[in-house]
């Protein structure tokens, strides 16, 4: 339960009682001083990177396992000027053992940094084990482009097709029915189908703000201009 912040007594009470060992607190801290607080145009909280990091190290070191995830991705963007990549990867490791999908894809995502890209998979997959909510649209694309593992369109397309909001966020989706689109233009491993290509292109495109679906909906046309 996240702590109602509505005065800098509210603030002052919540440090106390996160100096005092609770590691959900101190998280609650750290998230607070990345983002701050401002009431009626007074700051309560100022934005604080450095005391951001402090606490969610506290955090992490008590025990906290998303706070654990968090220390971990500070460590490896060098957020607050504060990069270890080797220690942010044996933090992902150590999430993955305890049964984190966070920090099993984010080890995934190192590897493939280091252009790993079969380990990078094996993760990625291992990710969505754990937690079937786990990002799939990178798995999906893996699939589509053979990275990491064989070129398996069919199976990207079956996994395109489940990528739905809100358990996807707005970008997967509208990309996933690009692709979607794309499979079903080109008739690679469906059959080929102008109507229902423009149909998921349409779907992309909802928001009029996806220029790779409008410029191939300038070829086939959109559906409220078909005679």
């Amino acid at each position: 339960m996240t702590t109602i912040i509505s005065n800098i007594e509210d603030w002052k009470k919540l440090l106390t009682e996160a100096e005092n060992g609770s590691n959900l607190l101190q998280l609650e801290v750290a998230v607070l001083f990345e983002n701050g607080v401002e009431i009626n145009g007074f700051e309560i909280v100022k934005k604080d990177a450095a005391q951001d990091f402090k606490w969610t190290k506290i955090a992490y070191e008590n025990g906290n396992l998303d706070a654990l995830v968090r220390y971990a991705d500070y460590l490896s963007s060098g957020y607050n000027g504060e990069k270890n990549l080797e220690l942010a990867i044996q933090l992902y490791e150590k999430g993955a053992k305890l049964g984190c999908s966070i920090a099993t894809f984010n080890l995934g995502i190192e590897h493939r940094n280091k252009q790993e890209f079969e380990s990078a998979f094996r993760y990625y997959q291992k990710a969505k084990t754990i937690n079937s909510e786990s990002e799939d649209f990178t798995i999906a694309k893996c699939y589509y482009y053979g990275i990491g593992t064989e070129k398996d369109k069919c199976k990207a397309i079956d996994i395109l097709n489940n990528i739905t909001f809100p358990q996807n966020n707005q970008y997967e989706v509208d990309e996933a029915n690009y692709m979607l689109g794309m499979l079903y233009l080109e008739g690679e491993v469906v059959e080929k189908s102008i109507k229902t290509a423009r149909h998921y292109l349409e779907l992309a495109n909802q928001d009029e703000d996806h220029r790779s679906a409008q410029e191939i909906l300038l070829i086939i046309g959109r559906t409220d201009n078909i005679l």
